[in-house]
């Protein structure tokens, strides 16, 4: 049997690589001048990936509910591999895109896949949240490091920049092999859902019932990939502008903010024990907010005070990793076993269209030179994913989800929504828990009696 370590990378090194692929993005518009994109391509370059990843999330979530987990993780693993060996052996600008379009289904599989199975795997139901940081925190720290420092170490090295950019491909399918590897070899399904065969119709009866909970985490997903997406392909071009000097300047500025983010992102696991899933994420929306709503104002002042400028925009990096863990997992855990992978499929592949759109809207404000239109974009985008997450969010904890589990396992799925929207609830445990105690107590005095 796989370690615990093993079976964590295993389930998480999709979506390192999917991070990575993404963060490449960032990079190789400005090395790849040898395809000479137009600057239509360009754009559709960048959002290639994503119209693979929504294609990717409705398929994949959806039969991942009737193969298993496993099967649909390898499969992803084998798409993805594809999709980056044929990025980086691509011939032309409409070759690359095809070939981040194949890359994005694979992607996409990962989001609802890997935090549904780290989830269920989960040992009780009120740690998953925790595992799904834990997931959020591999992926989303350490890849988008591991491309920045990639390509800084490649353009340190002097190579012309045609190679560059089929390296730092190349390293992705590289990382989508091992990922293959380790999935075929380590990784099982969770035993709750080996168990579940469609109970009551559940399935057919999801959407009528579930339909306030799948919006608000699909509209709420799909507000935060605006935020996210659309600045992180363009930081690199927003760096450049404040900083100048080389390209490289700007990919060290990058590949710093990166990892000053990994601390958020590590203090986001030990958080979701202390406080529910909705309450951090409307605190890490609120401050997204403030951070933004800063830079926006004060943009022509901060852009020559580098050092200043670094420190809110890393501000607003931490607080953004908060609603970076729960949308994955409040998605990963509110929904029925038996359509886990399809209402997380669902909820992600909306985000995945506010991706498409953050990245073309930003991408078009900075190439005209509106950098601080994108900052008030942000701000305003996360203040309606506070009031969506206040008005569409249920704020549970792990004995609400078990209970609303059992419910919807009886086919009671308007009471298991009830449920959720309840609150948090008492766990049944501590009653049993407290008539074993009194039951061993009224044994000892009964013995004591009798001597």
């Amino acid at each position: 049997m796989a370690s615990p370590v093993v079976f964590a990378v295993a389930t998480g090194i999709g979506l390192l690589t999917d991070k990575y692929m993404l963060e490449a993005t960032n990079y190789v518009e400005h090395y790849a001048a040898d395809m000479r994109p137009t600057p239509q391509q360009s754009e559709f370059i960048k959002c290639a990936m994503y119209a693979g990843a929504i294609f990717g999330m409705v398929t994949m979530g959806p039969v991942s509910d009737f193969i298993g987990r496993r099967a649909s993780l390898i499969a992803c693993s084998v798409v993805t591999l594809a999709g980056a060996l044929l990025s980086a052996g691509a011939w032309s600008a409409h070759a690359l895109i095809a070939a981040r379009i194949l890359t994005g289904v694979g992607m996409g599989g990962e989001y609802p896949l890997a935090s549904t199975h780290s989830a269920e795997s989960s040992e009780g139901s009120g740690n998953g949240a925790r595992n799904v940081a834990l997931l959020y925190l591999f992926g989303n720290g350490l890849g988008p490091v591991l491309c920045s420092l990639v390509t800084y170490c490649l353009d340190l090295s002097g190579l012309p920049g045609h190679i560059v950019w089929r390296l730092i491909f190349a390293v992705g399918a590289l990382l989508s092999l091992c990922g293959l590897v380790l999935r075929y070899f380590t990784t099982k399904n969770a035993k709750n859902l080996a168990k579940v065969h469609n109970p009551k119709g559940t399935r057919r009866n999801f959407v009528r019932h579930y339909w306030r909970p799948l919006f608000g985490t699909s509209l709420i997903w799909l507000l935060f990939d605006v935020v996210e997406y659309g600045l992180k392909q363009n930081d690199a071009a927003i760096f450049a502008e404040s900083e100048g000097g080389p390209y490289r300047n700007s990919v060290l500025m990058v590949l710093c903010q990166r990892l000053l983010s990994i601390p958020s992102l590590a203090f986001a696991p030990w958080l979701l024990t202390k406080i529910r899933s909705k309450r951090v994420q409307m605190l890490g929306f609120a401050g997204c907010m403030c951070a933004n709503l800063t830079l926006a104002l004060g943009y022509s002042e901060l852009k020559g005070i580098t050092l200043l400028f670094n420190a809110v925009y890393l501000v607003q990096l931490s607080f953004q990793s908060l609603p970076g863990v729960t949308t994955l997992a409040i998605s990963a855990e509110i929904f029925p076993t038996v359509v886990k992978g399809t209402g997380a499929g669902i909820s992600a592949a909306s985000g995945k269209i506010g991706a498409t759109l953050g990245s073309y809207l930003f991408t078009l404000l900075q190439e005209q030179g509106h950098v601080s239109a994108i900052f008030w974009t942000v701000a305003a985008t996360s203040a309606a994913a506070v009031v969506a997450t206040a008005l569409l969010t249920p704020g549970y904890n792990g004995a609400t989800l078990a209970h609303a589990e059992e419910l919807a396992h009886d086919g009671r799925l308007r009471e298991a929504v009830r449920a959720l929207y309840r609150g948090p609830q008492a766990p049944p445990r501590q009653e049993a828990k407290c008539d074993a105690q009194d039951m061993a107590e009224i044994e000892n005095a009964s013995t004591t009696a009798s001597e």
